[in-house]
């Protein structure tokens, strides 16, 4: 699986699985490692990139937008 499939799995998931999305709030490096996604330093960037805060719409937003943008 290339790491474009992997952060497009991890965007899906974490728009459809309300557990995995607190989880990624938590921890969104730890999450994605414990969900076997394997990801790379671009990929963990991404992560970082993120603002984890806000509600869940608002978060589906800025995840979407800022993984997609490496993938």
């Amino acid at each position: 699986m290339s790491n474009q499939e992997a952060m497009q799995q991890l965007t899906d998931r974490f728009m459809n699985d309300a557990d995995f999305r607190e989880q990624m709030r938590q921890d969104p490096e730890a999450a994605a490692q414990r969900s076997g996604f394997a990801l790379d330093e671009e990929d963990r960037q991404a992560l970082r990139s993120v603002d984890w805060g806000g509600s869940d719409e608002e978060l589906q937003e800025r995840v979407s937008k800022a993984l997609r943008r490496f993938c």
